[in-house]
């Protein structure tokens, strides 16, 4: 799969991005806002095998471009109707720049307008959640539509042992399509 929108790329992992995506999800510093200050502390082969699960289902890992170079990952799941995605610029000179607002907006087109997709799952609805303490995320999610559906209060622990919260958003279709 690949999106293009101006210089921003969104396109399916594919084994040789194994040693970035690696070097991220074991960078606790990439990694503490999903619970993992200290990184995920996994192996080059369990990388590979994540990339692989994606491979020829409608659900997908990506790498973010911008300019060619990787800067993020993002991935969603599909099922029943439903589209959960996850968005992450890991390389901090590509963040606080527009990007993420972007990057969010291209995946919203793709799941609600994507015919490979929608013959076959249909997608009525997108739902996510973030981290209650990533208010920047909050409000980018808020001004492009998306419905806070609510906070789960402390419903995780991260690897510290320090209870975390998340608010959750959706998107419908009908709301996707007054936008």
């Amino acid at each position: 799969m690949r999106i293009q929108q101006e210089s921003i790329v969104l396109r399916s992992a594919v084994l040789e991005d194994a040693p970035l995506l690696n070097v991220w999800w074991n960078d606790g510093t990439v990694m503490a806002h999903a619970g993992f200050p200290k990184g995920l502390g996994q192996s080059m082969e369990e990388t590979r095998d994540a990339i692989r699960q994606y491979e020829g289902k409608l659900s997908q890992l990506l790498i973010i471009e911008i300019d060619g170079q990787p800067v993020g990952e993002m991935s969603f799941g599909i099922g029943d109707n439903e589209a959960n995605p996850g968005w992450k610029i890991c390389d901090p000179a590509f963040q606080n720049k527009g990007y993420g607002r972007k990057i969010i907006r291209m995946t919203f087109d793709h799941l609600f307008c994507d015919p490979t997709i929608n013959n076959k799952i249909p997608i009525h609805r997108i739902v996510w959640d973030t981290n209650l303490q990533n208010t920047r995320a909050q409000h980018v999610y808020e001004s492009m539509g998306a419905q806070r559906m609510g906070v789960r209060e402390n419903c995780w622990t991260d690897q510290l042992g320090r209870p975390q919260s998340a608010v959750d958003y959706e998107l419908t279709r009908e709301m996707y399509d007054a936008l």
